[in-house]
């Protein structure tokens, strides 16, 4: 037994403002932005190397505070 989906209207969730159409820098059609955001054909190898080394090192402390306390209270 097969049941079809049930269809439903498409509607948007949300629309720019009006006044949007007329800013041409700060941002995009909401309002501006907090930081320039990289282009789409750009590479973020840059972006990528950094979370990868904080990460990295905030699990090393991490580690480390932890082996710290268990040799020093066990």
């Amino acid at each position: 037994m097969k049941f079809s989906p049930a269809k439903r209207e498409r509607t948007p969730v949300a629309k720019p403002p009006p006044e949007s159409l007329h800013r041409v820098e700060g941002g995009g059609p909401w309002g501006p932005t907090q930081f320039d955001l990289p282009e789409r054909d750009d590479s973020n190898t840059q972006a990528v190397v950094i979370v990868s080394v904080v990460g990295t090192v905030i699990l090393l402390v991490i580690a480390g505070l932890w082996a710290l306390w268990y040799f020093q209270f066990n």
